[in-house]
């Protein structure tokens, strides 16, 4: 799994960041962590709940995340808040620039 170097957080998970990544990198469980990555398809962002990444097919491709939230309304509030940042700096929508740049 692979991480933004500026992973955006809900504040709630601020403190914890470092020992959520870890655990997502060791595949511990994580009731209540949902990520937020970059779409593999296009210059979007995807939700998904921390356990879908257990799944054989993010082993094996995974995810570029750039998110993590504490419940899927925080991830939602999250996204906004990306969009909000991507667009002042670069000007334009390219997630996929932007992170890879920043």
């Amino acid at each position: 799994m692979h991480f933004y170097k500026n992973l955006y957080t809900s504040p709630s998970l601020q403190k914890k960041k470092r020992q959520i990544v870890w655990k997502l990198k060791t595949g511990k469980t994580l009731p209540f962590v949902y990520v937020i990555t970059l779409s593999e398809q296009n210059d979007l962002m995807e939700i998904y709940h921390c356990f879908i990444l257990k799944q054989p097919y993010y082993r094996k491709n995974p995810p570029y995340v750039i998110g993590i939230a504490d419940s899927y309304q925080s991830a939602v509030e999250l996204v906004q808040n990306i969009l909000l940042d991507v667009s002042s700096q670069a000007g334009d929508f390219d997630m996929k620039a932007f992170c890879y740049h920043h």
